[in-house]
C-alpha cells in the first residue's frame, strides 16, 4: 500500500498513545514528566509500522492499538530489565545475619557514594583515584585554573565567544595540558 494514496486519520493514535503512556507510567512508578517522553516513542513506533497497515483487514484505530499495547510492552520490559541491573538498596534493610542492624549502619561515613547506593567500595581503587587527581592538580600549571573551570561548564568554541581568552589560545593551552598530563602519566580516558 503506497501512504500517498490514502490519508489516514492519525487523530485516533493520539488518544491511545496518550492513555497508554500514562499506564505506564503508573505501573512502573514513573515520574509523571516522563508520559510526554513516552507517548512520544510509542506513536514512533507507530508511525515506523505505518506502512504495515491494510485497510482491508481492519480499522485504523485496531491496527494502532495493537502497534501502541506492543511497544508499551517492549517499553515496559526495557524498564525492567534496566532496573534489575542496577542493584538497589534500601538503607533501611536489616541485614541478615546480624542483630537488627541496617545497612545505614554498616556503611562508613567516608564510603562515598556507591557505598550509599549499595554498592561495593574499593578502598585500593579510591585511593588510587585521589593520588590521580593529585597528580592532576600538581601537573596543571596555576594560571589555567580559571579556564579548567571555564571548561567544565561550556566548550571550547563557548569560551571564546565569551572573551575569556582568544580562542586560538585556549585551544593551545588545552593542548599544552593534555602534554602536561601526559607525562605526568595520566592518560585520555578515551
Amino acid at each position: 500500500m503506497k501512504l500517498t494514496q490514502n490519508i489516514i486519520d492519525l487523530s485516533p493514535a493520539y488518544d491511545l498513545a496518550e492513555r497508554a503512556a500514562l499506564a505506564l507510567c503508573r505501573s512502573l512508578n514513573l515520574q509523571l514528566s516522563e508520559k510526554d517522553d513516552l507517548r512520544q516513542d510509542l506513536l514512533v513506533d507507530l508511525l515506523s509500522r505505518l506502512s504495515a497497515y491494510d485497510p482491508e483487514r481492519g480499522s485504523f484505530g485496531a491496527f494502532a492499538q495493537v502497534c501502541i499495547r506492543h511497544a508499551g510492552s517492549r517499553i515496559a520490559k526495557k524498564v525492567k530489565r534496566e532496573r534489575a541491573g542496577r542493584h538497589p538498596a534500601n538503607l533501611d534493610d536489616i541485614i541478615p545475619g546480624t542483630e537488627g542492624l541496617t545497612l545505614a549502619e554498616t556503611i562508613p561515613q567516608d564510603g562515598g557514594y556507591a557505598a550509599w547506593c549499595g554498592q561495593p567500595v574499593n578502598a585500593i581503587a579510591s585511593l588510587e583515584r585521589r593520588l590521580d587527581l593529585d597528580r592532576a592538580g600538581a601537573a596543571i600549571d596555576p594560571e589555567d585554573y580559571p579556564l579548567c573551570a571555564a571548561l567544565s561548564q561550556n566548550t571550547p568554541h563557548e569560551c571564546g565567544e565569551q572573551k575569556l581568552m582568544p580562542r586560538m589560545r585556549i585551544y593551545r593551552r588545552i593542548r599544552e595540558m593534555r602534554l602536561r598530563l601526559l607525562a605526568a602519566g595520566i592518560t585520555s580516558p578515551a
